[in-house]
């Protein structure tokens, strides 16, 4: 299992690298995808946080914390731990997370944090399911179910 945050970073280094604008709502809803993809694939979740249910879709705590003072403005410098170290997954390990990493950026790297807020508003997604019967978090089952949905 991995950390959000590490894995936020591997998704920052794609948008570094390819020089695409990435926001807080944008990274938040890409990890979103790629932990969905994931899951389906492993029925294990990529990280131990959990996605809350927030008004703009779902959110993780520790994405949120540390990249809020970027508003809605791209992201300029990676997740650094308390000693100024940057850490990313290295994708070689887990051919699933590398494949969930590579088909999320690959089909939505250019799509807005508005745009992919959208996608995870419509009736039966996991998030959906979170507000409907007033919930916190999502439930992985919700967003294994999800996937048939897309």
């Amino acid at each position: 299992m991995f950390t959000s945050l590490h894995v936020a970073n591997n998704v920052l280094h794609k948008a570094f690298r390819d020089h695409e604008k990435i926001t807080p709502m944008k990274l938040q809803k890409l990890l979103y995808f790629i932990y969905r993809e994931y899951l389906i694939a492993t029925q294990i979740p990529l990280f131990s946080e959990r996605f809350q249910a927030w008004q703009y879709g779902p959110v993780l705590g520790a994405v949120y914390t540390h990249f809020k003072r970027y508003h809605s403005h791209g992201i300029k410098k990676y997740y650094e731990d308390s000693e100024g170290n940057v850490y990313l997954v290295d994708e070689d390990c887990d051919e699933h997370l590398k494949r969930a990493l590579n088909l999320v950026w690959g089909k939505y790297h250019d799509w807005n944090g508005i745009e992919l807020s959208e996608l995870t508003h419509k009736e039966g997604t996991a998030w959906y399911n979170a507000v409907k019967y007033r919930k916190l978090y999502l439930d992985d089952k919700d967003i294994i179910n999800e996937g048939a949905l897309v």
